[in-house]
């Protein structure tokens, strides 16, 4: 791609290698090989950047699975990017979802230990070319986000912007790549992404915008090879390759059922005739639907074959359009008894968001701690601190034990003693602001009634009284 906005003349061809979604330390399948793989298979990015002698290593985010990598996993990050170091190749990098903390981040760790350099608003030169860098962004944060705080380049012959976010128009993004482009103050040459795990390159006006892909496959779906992107930079282009990944296979072998009593023969015949040792392997049930099947009898002939991880795949019970079939119980349906359950305990957002990813069950069971773990720093990032859990209105009804229970015959109802007792449960009122206009009389005369309740009480709270104080679990 030609580009005729060069300020400074570059001297040499600029090699760098744009590399994201490592995320070390997923035991997938609850399998540690499989964590060692997901190990290797940057190990093999930085080997390559070494035997090339590359310029730079840029990570676009998602180094670690977790927030809270173990420390064999960020000893084991450690020493790879020291052989970097040693070869005298930058690592330059930003934060992904995956791993961002409330505060201080990895990147932060391994920067002050000279391994990194964390990309931001700054720009960070290498020769000619300046590097700037995003975090992930919460999707909530996304509109606020103030792009005056980036410092113009003094003297360069490209600008670089490197992201970890899914951006339209490659995928259903919550950024738009042509509005980030427009918003930064400097021209973009070219934008690395993080994110997504598939490879994709595409230009926006004069703008090169490329996902180098994942290093390994976080799921049976991602189906391409494994890969990074090699960028090389000289004065009058930019060209982006892409370098595959040899990684662990993952194998899908169907199996029709034709005849119940022959199903598990039919299982290991199809078995036998694949080279399945040491593999990744899904035996994809179809045929008849009435024919119940026994996942841990078909896994364990997947092991007896030596297959490193197996699992079942039961395609009866999914659509062609690939929704799973809806079963309908007309006497009783779980699921609207555990749905009034919960709304009968008046769980909070964070309480529902964790009962929301627990019951999903697209949501692999590896994953679901990861996910909560996620989607609550994502809520934490978004509640403001500064103000006060809100409370209830006085006339809202609220749930507690009988009055007749605990103190005896209630009186008789009246819409006055009804808002009297409503308040006695929620002390505090709402603001007199808040009340409509034809309701404050009747508010005034509760207030009074109330006060004079109380007047005992409130003669008997110390003038030093402190101020109510508000903790993480009032949010949740």
């Amino acid at each position: 791609m030609q580009l005729g906005h060069s300020i400074v003349k570059m001297e040499r061809e600029i090699k760098i290698i744009h590399t994201a979604d490592t995320h070390i330390g997923y035991r997938q399948y609850h399998s540690d090989v499989r964590r060692q793989d997901f190990l290797q298979a940057f190990s093999i990015v930085i080997d390559d950047a070494i035997k090339m002698n590359a310029d730079a290593v840029v990570h676009a985010g998602d180094l670690f699975d977790s927030r809270t990598p173990s420390l064999e996993d960020i000893l084991d990050t450690m020493k790879l990017f020291s052989r970097l170091k040693e070869a005298n190749i930058p690592l330059l990098a930003i934060v992904g979802n995956h791993e961002s903390k409330q505060s201080t981040q990895w990147l932060d760790l391994f920067e002050s230990m000279g391994l990194t350099t964390r990309l931001g608003t700054v720009p960070y030169m290498l020769e000619n070319i300046s590097f700037y860098g995003i975090d992930s962004v919460p999707r909530s944060k996304i509109p606020l986000f103030d792009f005056s705080v980036f410092e113009e380049p003094v003297a360069s012959s490209y600008n670089v912007l490197v992201m970890h976010q899914l951006m339209s128009p490659i995928t259903a993004g919550e950024w738009d790549c042509a509005y980030v482009i427009g918003s930064v103050p400097f021209h973009v040459d070219l934008m690395l992404l993080g994110d997504y795990h598939k490879y994709e390159k595409i230009t926006v006006g004069d703008t090169w915008v490329t996902y180098c892909g994942s290093t390994e496959r976080n799921s049976l779906a991602e189906e391409e090879n494994r890969s990074y992107n090699i960028i090389t930079v000289s004065e009058k282009d930019i060209d982006i390759s892409r370098r595959t990944i040899l990684t662990r296979e993952f194998l899908r072998i169907p199996v029709t059922i034709r005849d119940p009593a022959r199903i598990y023969e039919d299982v290991l015949s199809a078995v036998k005739e694949q080279d399945v040792a040491g593999k990744v392997v899904f035996v994809e049930i179809n045929g008849d639907t009435d024919v119940s099947i026994s996942h841990a009898e078909i896994e364990e002939i997947l092991l007896s074959r030596n297959v490193l991880v197996p699992g079942v795949r039961d395609l009866r019970k999914v659509t062609e359009d690939g929704f799973e079939l809806s079963v309908s119980i007309s006497f009783y349906d779980p699921d609207d008894e555990i749905k009034n359950e919960i709304n009968n305990m008046h769980l909070s957002t964070g309480g529902l968001l964790v009962d929301e990813i627990v019951r999903d069950l697209s949501l692999p069971k590896t994953k679901v701690s990861d996910e909560a773990e996620n989607r609550l720093g994502n809520l934490l990032e978004s509640m403001d601190f500064s103000k006060p859990m809100p409370l209830a209105p006085v006339h809202e009804k609220m749930s507690s034990p009988s009055s007749e229970e605990e103190n005896g015959p209630t009186q008789p109802s009246s819409p006055e003693t009804d808002v009297i007792r409503e308040t006695e449960r929620s002390v505090t009122c709402i603001p007199e602001s808040e009340i409509p206009e034809p309701e404050k009389e009747n508010y005034r005369t509760v207030s009074e009634k109330q006060s004079e309740k109380y007047d005992d009480k409130k003669q008997k709270t110390p003038a030093h009284a402190k101020p109510k104080q508000y903790n993480l679990g009032d949010y949740f």
